[in-house]
C-alpha cells in the first residue's frame, strides 16, 4: 500500500513498503526514484478517477450499507421534517464563500469572470433541483456537482491559500497545545472535546464561515488560546452521546487497539490541533495510526499532499515531549495515505485500492467531521470498532438530530467481530 512512511535508508519520506520500492520525498518534492505523473491539477484529478475503487473492507454488509445519513428528497408526506428545499438552501447559503474563494484564486486566469460563471451554473443547478424531481439527489451528488463545476473552470484548489495559512498557524501553536494537554493530564474527554473544537474550521458550512470570518483577525498567538476557549465553552452539548461506552473501551488497557484508521477532515486547527493530539495519545499506547486524507482538494479539507509535504515534515522537526511524533513517523507507527476521494463527504464503497489494503488489519476506524462522520456514515455498521466525532454546523442537521447548532456528535460502536 502506498502509505507515506519514513525511509531510514534514504533519510527521507517514502511511499511504499521500503527503500527499494518507493518514491522518496525530499523537501516536499518527488525525486526521480520512479517515474511520476505530471503535476498538472487536471491530470491529477483524471488519474485519480482512473484508479480502481473498492469498498472499505470492514463494512459489516456492503449490500445494506447506505453512506448518506439523511433523506434529501423525502417527499411532503414523509415524517422527516427537513425537506428537499431545506437542503437546497444549505448549499445556496454556502455559495457566496465558494464564489469569493474562486474569485481570489490567483492561479486561474480571469478568476473574477469565471467565479461568476461558477456561481451562475451552480445557482441554475439548485433551481433545477428545486423545480424538478431527482431520485438520486443527496449530499454526495450535490457536493460532486459543485466541485466538478469548479474544476471545469480551472478552480482545482481555490481554498489553497486559506488552508496553508491555517495549517501554518496551527502547526506553530501545536507545541503549546500539547504542553497544556500534558499539564492537564488530559484524558479521553479532553481529547474528544479538542476534536470538536478543531472541527469548527469548516468553510463548507455557512455557520462556520461566519465564525471563521469573525475570528480571522488573530495571529499565531491567538489560535491556541481560542482553541482551548472553544473546547471549554462550546463542546458540552452532545447530540449523539456514546461517550461513556467510548470511555469504557478506551480505558480497557487489556485490549488497546492495534491499528487505527482516521479519516481526517479540515485543514488547520481541525486536523492539527484536534486530531493529532488524539492520534498522539494512541501512539503512546502502542496503537499504529494511519491518517487518511483526500487525494484531490475539496473545500478546505486537508489533502494527502499537504500531510506529506507540510504536516509530517513539521512533526519530524517538532520537539514534543518524548519526541512521540518523530519516533512514530520514523518507525512507521504513524503514517498517512490517500483515500481516493475528491469530495468533502465519503462513500466507503469507493475508496482507493491502496487505502483498502492498508486498513485490512486495522481494528478501529475514526470518522472525523460533518461530511465523513455525520452527513455520511453516522448510521453505517462496521465489523470493527468505530468512532464518529464532529460538530454540527448546519441548522438542518441539528434539527434532524434533535439538538442545537454547534452540538457535538460522539458516536461509538463496538464492531460486530469484536463484541
Amino acid at each position: 500500500p502506498l502509505t507515506t512512511r519514513w525511509c531510514a535508508h534514504t533519510n527521507s519520506f517514502a511511499r511504499g513498503g521500503g527503500a527499494t520500492n518507493s518514491t522518496c520525498l525530499r523537501k516536499g518534492r518527488m525525486t526521480a526514484t520512479v517515474p511520476t505523473t505530471t503535476t498538472k491539477d487536471d491530470s491529477d484529478v483524471n488519474e485519480m478517477k482512473k484508479k480502481t475503487k473498492v469498498p472499505f473492507p470492514h463494512l459489516r454488509d456492503i449490500h445494506t450499507y447506505e453512506p448518506t445519513t439523511f433523506l434529501y428528497n423525502p417527499g411532503e408526506l414523509h415524517p422527516q421534517k427537513i425537506k428537499k428545499q431545506d437542503w437546497i438552501r444549505v448549499f445556496r447559503m454556502a455559495l457566496p464563500e465558494f464564489t469569493k474563494r474562486a474569485k481570489m484564486d490567483d492561479k486561474v486566469e480571469d478568476a473574477d469572470v469565471k467565479s461568476e460563471v461558477f456561481r451562475e451554473r451552480f445557482e441554475k443547478y439548485l433551481n433545477d433541483l428545486n423545480e424538478n424531481e431527482d431520485e438520486k439527489m443527496n449530499v454526495i451528488h450535490m457536493c460532486r456537482f459543485r466541485d466538478e463545476c469548479l474544476r471545469r473552470l480551472g478552480f482545482y484548489d481555490c481554498f489553497r491559500t486559506v488552508k496553508r495559512e491555517e495549517n501554518m498557524k496551527a502547526l506553530e501553536a501545536l507545541p503549546r497545545v500539547l504542553e497544556r494537554l500534558e499539564e492537564e493530564n488530559a484524558g479521553i474527554l479532553e481529547l474528544v472535546k479538542g476534536v470538536f473544537a478543531g472541527n469548527i474550521f469548516d468553510l463548507g458550512a455557512a455557520a462556520s464561515q461566519a465564525l471563521f470570518t469573525d475570528g480571522d483577525k488573530g495571529g499565531e498567538d491567538d489560535i491556541s488560546k481560542s482553541f482551548f476557549e472553544t473546547r471549554d465553552t462550546k463542546t458540552d452539548v452532545f447530540v449523539v452521546n456514546n461517550f461513556d461506552a467510548l470511555k469504557e473501551r478506551w480505558n480497557d488497557l487489556t485490549r488497546v487497539h492495534e491499528k487505527c484508521f482516521i479519516f481526517v477532515d479540515n485543514a488547520g486547527a481541525d486536523v492539527i490541533l484536534g486530531v493529532l493530539p488524539l492520534a498522539r495519545e494512541m501512539l503512546k499506547r502502542g496503537t499504529k495510526v494511519v491518517l487518511c486524507a483526500n487525494d484531490v482538494p475539496s473545500i478546505n479539507d486537508i489533502t494527502i499532499k499537504e500531510l506529506e509535504e507540510l504536516v509530517f515534515p513539521t512533526l519530524l522537526r517538532m520537539n514534543d515531549k518524548d519526541n512521540v511524533f518523530k519516533k512514530a513517523i520514523e518507525s512507521g507507527q504513524l503514517a498517512c495515505i490517500g483515500s481516493g476521494s475528491d469530495l468533502p463527504v465519503i462513500d466507503l464503497r469507493e475508496i482507493s485500492e491502496p487505502c483498502a489494503n492498508e486498513c485490512l488489519d486495522c481494528d478501529l476506524v475514526v470518522l472525523i467531521g460533518m461530511g465523513r462522520g455525520i452527513e455520511t456514515n453516522l448510521r453505517a455498521e462496521f465489523s470493527i470498532d468505530r468512532i464518529n466525532l464532529g460538530m454540527v454546523k448546519h441548522e438542518e442537521v441539528a434539527q434532524l438530530l434533535n439538538g442545537p447548532l454547534y452540538s457535538c456528535v460522539c458516536a461509538f460502536n463496538a464492531g460486530a467481530n469484536t463484541v
